[in-house]
């Protein structure tokens, strides 16, 4: 068994914004300066990829178990297919199919074989959909430890889960996945984190593998999977582990970092640097001008709240309030600059005015100056849906009359946010929200007016076009389906083809499917990003998830993740956190060694920056090896003199 091995990979495991996914909703800032180590790099760390057939490793197990075959286990076959269906009559399994697979003999003393309680520093599994015409599906395929033995005679029959196939309880497989992704295009590949369970394994917790499911309320069209019988080797069930081979040698650390203005045009850097095993250290000072640009900023983004106002699915109007409270709670530390409700506010529109007594018992909340710190409130903008424009006779397409009442012209039109309107309702709206230097305009479109109403695209194309000095964004309804670079919808479709001329659009926003999606185009140089964000098919009718799209102009990123206020929790898969590239216009420079100085263990080390501008910002970092690891430490900012 020789795997393949490379080493000098990077330690750090998350990134900043992932680490401080969680942190902010206890009420840290997601923006907050900190000195702890960005990440750790070197030699000491080698990284490992398991693959049947790649350089001589045989030991990947796995096998489909199908309720359609309960005693016996499926055929070796190149593609496995998984499937979750119920009857909609009586709601039991109509047919279910499932795979499990295992990565054997990865621990070790052996070439090729990491040594047993090793540190995982990341692990990612690789797997591929199928090539043929129906491999692809947009439901999510969750990934989740097994925790009972099995071997590749395993079948849905199995004494070791009750013969009754495998149930994700914690007990025969974990409750929470390890990851999730949507392989909404056929031979694509994804890569599932899978550095918590590689952990537990390190660690001596038995491997059994993983179970590979759908989860869905409703019926899941099929997937393939290539499995590691497949004839194409590369396409085979990849492992790639990145681990710490000498764990004895601890990494540097840095503490006391400061920087001062010196004499006109130069800084001190100053840190002290220390070994835990002692020895010799090298520093090296790096730095940049910091581009001048607005301060990172959030938008909330409120998908699909049918089923909270409806009390459908376990849902709850309590979460919609959470959701809004949370909102409020964390404006001013997270810099929220405005909310988007993506539509399907309520789940019977028109035909019942309960639910839009409780959307806007939640949504009123926003607009409370006492409540918000704000004049008038938080600015927020709300799509209608489909189920919005329910009509009173039970037919669609209605004129949403209850919208109107609630969230009409009379009601926005005192805000000075509110921009107008197209025709006689607020179907079709928009408004405006600043954040500092950087100024937005938000254009609402209604469900099937992007796709059927050529009429309402040329006027929205004319508001971006006399507000071409503000980013546009777009919400309209049902904008993508789930995936990656996946499918515009009709309404996503229409309205980018009509739009995309514009240079200041750059978002385009929508729910109404369940599940998570992104795709990037390009125009005559101008980037839009369109975004799907929807849970209302999940348990508890969404559990009361909202999006976050963090912006951040100074490093020309836009930051994608997902939390519960209800829950008091978020996502960390890659499907619902995730980072964009967007030009703000920042002109980021590389950093520029200052100096490198040699330093005995505890000693502080210092560096002279020269030749500054006095009236920009600069940021520096410092790099400090053991010649086994370098620690690196997170940006520090060297503020303008005033």
């Amino acid at each position: 068994m020789k795997p393949k091995t490379r080493s000098a990979f990077s330690l750090a495991s998350i990134t900043a914004f992932a680490a401080a996914l969680i942190l902010p909703f206890l009420a840290a800032s997601v923006f907050a300066d900190t000195k702890t180590a960005a990440g750790t790099t070197g030699p000491d760390f080698k990284t490992i990829t398991f693959q049947n057939g790649s350089s001589g490793y045989t030991g990947t197990v796995d096998v489909r178990v199908a309720k359609k075959i309960p005693d016996a286990h499926d055929p070796k076959s190149a593609v496995f297919w998984i499937q979750y269906e119920r009857d909609p009559e009586t709601n039991k399994f109509k047919n279910n199919s499932v795979a499990l697979l295992r990565f054997d003999n990865l621990f070790g003393s052996a070439p090729g074989q990491i040594p047993p309680g090793s540190p995982i520093v990341k692990a990612t599994l690789r797997l591929h959909s199928g090539h043929s015409k129906n491999a692809d599906s947009r439901n999510r395929l969750n990934l989740n430890r097994m925790l009972v033995p099995w071997d590749a005679s395993a079948a849905w029959n199995y004494p070791a889960w009750g013969r009754n196939g495998i149930q994700a309880d914690d007990r025969e497989a974990a409750a929470e996945p390890d990851d999730l992704a949507i392989f909404n295009e056929k031979d694509v590949a994804r890569d599932f984190d899978v550095t918590r369970t590689l952990r537990a394994w390190s660690g001596g917790a038995p491997n059994h593998g993983w179970l590979l499911h759908h989860v869905f309320r409703k019926t899941s069209n099929a997937l393939g999977i290539v499995s590691s019988y497949s004839k194409t080797a590369q396409k085979r069930p990849q492992l790639t582990i990145t681990y710490d081979a000498n764990p004895a040698n601890r990494a540097p650390v840095a503490a006391n970092l400061a920087a001062a203005r010196a004499a006109p045009g130069s800084a001190t850097l100053s840190l002290r640097a220390d070994d835990p095993d002692g020895g010799p250290l090298t520093v090296t000072f790096l730095a940049r001008r910091r581009p001048a640009a607005a301060r990172d900023f959030n938008l909330v983004l409120l998908p699909d709240t049918q089923y909270y106002v409806r009390e459908r699915h376990n849902g709850t109007p309590a979460m919609f309030i959470a959701q809004t409270d949370w909102v409020i709670r964390h404006a001013r530390p997270l810099n929220i600059a405005a909310v988007l409700h993506l539509g399907d506010i309520t789940d019977r529109g028109d035909v019942e005015r309960n639910e839009w007594v409780n959307a806007v018992n939640a949504m009123y909340r926003l607009g409370d100056p006492a409540a918000t710190g704000r004049p008038e409130g938080i600015p927020y903008i709300l799509a209608v849906g489909n189920h919005d424009q329910r009509y009173e006779n039970g037919t669609w397409e209605g004129p949403a009359t209850l919208f109107n009442e609630y969230f009409g012209v009379k009601h926005f039109s005192q805000k000075s946010y509110y921009g107008g309107h197209y025709g006689k309702n607020n179907n079709n709206y928009y408004v405006f929200f600043d954040s500092g230097p950087e100024k937005f305009v938000v254009v609402s479109l209604e469900y099937d007016a992007p796709a059927k109403r050529p009429e309402v695209l040329q006027w929205a194309d004319g508001i971006l076009k006399k507000h071409a000095d503000r980013r546009a964004i777009i919400i309209t309804h049902s904008t993508l389906t789930p995936g990656i670079q996946s499918a515009h919808t009709k309404d996503g479709a229409a309205a980018y083809a009509a739009l995309k001329g514009n240079k200041n659009l750059m978002l385009i926003i929508g729910g109404h499917i369940t599940g998570e999606g992104r795709r990037t185009d390009t125009f005559n140089g101008s980037t839009v990003h369109s975004i799907l964000m929807d849970f209302q098919s999940d348990k508890n009718g969404g559990d009361g998830m909202l999006g976050i799209l963090t912006l951040s102009p100074r490093t020309n990123k836009i930051h994608a993740a997902v939390f519960s206020p209800h829950a008091n929790r978020g996502r960390l898969d890659g499907s619902a956190t995730y980072t964009l590239d967007y030009d703000f216009g920042a002109k980021i420079e590389p950093f520029a060694k200052v100096a490198t100085v040699e330093i005995s263990a505890g000693a502080p080390a210092t560096a002279t920056l020269d030749n500054m501008d006095a009236s920009a910002t600069y940021e520096w970092v410092a790099e400090i090896s053991d010649k086994g690891k370098t620690t690196r430490t997170s940006a520090q900012a060297l503020r303008a003199q005033r």
